[in-house]
């Protein structure tokens, strides 16, 4: 029993670095569930509907001619 109380503190002193991430995902995960109701409540609703006046934008950007090509 001695040795393995030796042990022990070895090992936990060893896995510090997964303990770290491990207990950052926890702490993220649990304040995520505590802040997205009210995140969600407080966002504004979109719509898919475009406002007038303005012209759908490719997400490609805009088309312009391949270099070395003469137009």
């Amino acid at each position: 029993m001695r040795d393995l109380m030796t042990l022990v503190p070895i090992f936990a002193f060893m896995l510090i670095p997964v303990w770290i991430p491990l207990a950052a995902m926890a702490f993220g995960a649990l304040h995520d569930a505590v802040v997205a109701p009210a995140r969600r409540a407080r966002a504004p609703r979109r719509t898919r509907q475009a406002q007038p006046g303005h012209r759908a934008v490719s997400p490609a950007g805009p088309r312009v001619p391949a270099a070395g090509t003469a137009r």
